[in-house]
């Protein structure tokens, strides 16, 4: 192979990663560890936050299809307040339940303080959870 030819396969598969990087993972997102491998990604393309599921969620709204604007967890549960992507779907808040890989919701304020396990789970802004504070 001369050197030409080198150089335009090398062209050619440097944009292949770089294509199927931006595609996979988004643009410039960062992400912070939740529990049980689940994540918070920001995507800086629009600075909104989004639940990733272990197996690397490719879905463009992640694990509750939608941004995550208030989250809390423990070792059983992630609570999100979530803004749904489509707009026939219903905001608010969502549970998943971290052992049968199950969302419940939407969920009234009310329920989400008569419920036991969900009632001792502290959620905080996105932002702050995402910032370590």
């Amino acid at each position: 192979m001369n050197g030409m030819n080198r150089l335009t396969a090398s062209v050619a598969l440097l944009s292949c990663c770089l294509f199927s990087s931006i595609f996979f993972f988004g643009c410039g997102g960062s992400t912070t560890a939740l529990v049980d491998g689940y994540r918070l990604e920001r995507f800086n393309e629009n600075g909104k936050y989004y639940v990733i599921a272990p197996e690397n969620d490719l879905s463009g709204g992640g694990v509750f299809e939608g941004t995550v604007e208030t989250l809390g967890w423990n070792q059983e549960w992630i609570l999100a307040r979530v803004t749904r992507l489509a707009r026939s779907d219903t905001n608010g808040w969502y549970a998943l339940d971290l052992k049968a890989h199950h969302i419940i919701g939407p969920i009234p304020d009310s329920e989400l303080k008569t419920n036991v396990a969900w009632s001792k789970i502290d959620c905080h802004a996105s932002q702050q959870v995402f910032s370590g504070k």
